[in-house]
């Protein structure tokens, strides 16, 4: 009787087994089903609302420049939204809709941080806790598009696009939501992704990003931006070489012999180290370019060279419960027939290396390599150039400036038409491209292009007070 009661025990278990099998395949294909269904329901809602959407985007732009015055006439700090604050957001809130009463602005319910201005069937929303576009809404229809991360004033000095800061505006991605944003206790629900093609922004009359600095003035934010990073890498590296590392054995406290607690024995890792007379020595910016770099992680003091080739003077070396920091005071790195070298200001305790507008001042220098001529320039991420020096060796060379027909232009005004005819493109290399600083700078040690360039500076800046050589 056993062996027939196990073979029905069997039958029973297959059977439960399938009928579960079935089951679950029955309910994942459910869930198939259901997605599908929702996003073929969200596809045919973008058709249908798609061309409301684009015939609305424009309108964004001049509502843009509007609210960019208001905020700009804003005279109070205390009308401010930046920290959710809901006293701050009212008040700032009410100074937008004064200053701007021929619209209808309203806030939606429970949401402080954000106002909607409405136009017919339209609602634009906009940010007040970060200056930033949300999306529009179709409050006849109760279809809502949103877009990410798009500030009101782009940091990139680009006009208005609907992409976040450093983005083109090629395509632009938009979710779509169904509900009311003005009801009371709304309920909201994604319907999807969907992107717009710049082609079909065009059609629609949307305005193209414009960039409103010159290939010029970009280069220098760019130039500036490049020490900025150079400083960031050349902080990694130092930090990663003089983090604390403990010898094995080192975290247990030891006797001192007396019955007492000895202290803590900290070493630097063995790349750090530095022995012999190079422990006393500081390495010149020169020696560090030819890869001599040392750095003594005990006082805090040396160089260091990334893997790129970047060499750093390191300042000091700032150690807490929070671990290790570096101050940088200079990065360097060889160009052809010289070297190009960033010069950071002190006083730069507590700056996050992972933030890119830390610390943005700083000097440009580039010299040949035989340090016969040199440049130095103010320098600003966000501003570019502001004034400098220059010198250029030859028979016009007084030391402290140079002689150009007769007028003696010292070493700042040297400088000053320096930059100028850079921002004019007065020298263009073989391309016809307008030589950037660096390049025109490193040109000048050709006779034949110094000369074509000092005649530039006489006819063009000099004016009628230029006299014969």
């Amino acid at each position: 009787m056993l062996i027939p009661r196990l073979a029905a025990y069997m039958i029973i278990t297959t059977s439960l087994t399938a009928c579960s099998g079935l089951s679950t395949a029955s309910r994942r294909d459910t869930s198939n089903q259901n997605h599908i269904a929702q996003k073929d329901a969200g596809d045919n809602l973008w058709k249908e609302n798609k061309s409301w959407l684009l015939s609305s985007l424009p309108n964004v732009d001049p509502l843009v420049g509007d609210i960019l015055s208001a905020l700009q006439e804003n005279p109070d700090v205390t009308y401010s939204c930046q920290n959710l604050s809901e006293t701050g957001c009212d008040k700032l809130f009410n100074l937008i809709r004064q200053k701007m009463s021929p619209y209808n602005l309203v806030q939606p319910p429970d949401d402080f941080g954000r106002f909607v201005l409405i136009d017919g069937d339209a609602g634009y929303v906009f940010r007040m806790t970060d200056g930033t576009f949300s999306g529009i809404a179709n409050l006849s229809t109760a279809i809502y598009f949103t877009v990410f991360d798009v500030p009101l004033r782009r940091t990139d000095e680009r006009s208005f696009a609907f992409v976040a800061d450093n983005k083109s505006d090629v395509e632009t991605v938009w979710t779509m939501y169904r509900g009311n944003i003005l009801d009371k206790g709304r309920s909201i629900s994604s319907l999807g992704e969907y992107t717009l093609t710049r082609a079909e922004l065009d059609a629609a009359g949307v305005p193209e990003q414009i960039d409103h600095l010159t290939p010029q003035e970009r280069s220098e934010r760019e130039l500036a931006k490049q020490g900025m990073n150079w400083r960031r890498r050349a902080q990694i590296k130092a930090i990663a070489m003089c983090s604390s590392k403990s010898e094995p054995g080192n975290s247990s406290r030891k006797s001192d012999g007396r019955g007492g607690k000895g202290k803590h024995n900290r070493i630097t890792s063995p790349e750090s180290a530095t022995t012999g007379s190079s422990a006393a020595t500081a390495t010149t910016m020169a020696e560090a370019l030819q890869g001599k770099a040392h750095l003594n992680c005990k006082t805090g003091s040396g160089s260091v060279v990334t893997e790129d080739g970047i060499a750093a003077e390191v300042y000091r070396l700032i150690k807490n419960k929070e671990g290790t920091d570096a101050i940088i005071s200079a990065t360097a790195k060889e160009i052809p027939g010289g070297v190009i070298r960033y010069r950071y200001p002190a006083g730069q305790e507590g700056l996050d290396i992972l933030n890119p507008d830390a610390g943005k001042d700083m000097i440009l220098q580039i010299e040949t390599m035989d340090g016969s001529n040199k440049l130095n320039l103010n320098l600003r991420a966000d501003t570019g150039v502001t004034s400098g020096s220059l010198t250029l060796a030859g028979n016009g060379n007084l030391g402290s400036g140079n002689r150009i027909r007769g007028n003696n232009i010292s070493s700042n005004e040297f400088a000053s038409h320096f930059i100028r005819a850079y921002r004019d493109c007065a020298m263009k290399n073989s391309q016809g491209i307008c030589k950037n600083i660096p390049d025109l700078f490193m040109s000048l040690q050709n006779p034949l292009i110094a000369d074509e360039y000092i005649q530039y500076i006489s006819d063009h800046y000099l004016g009628d007070t230029a006299k014969g050589l």
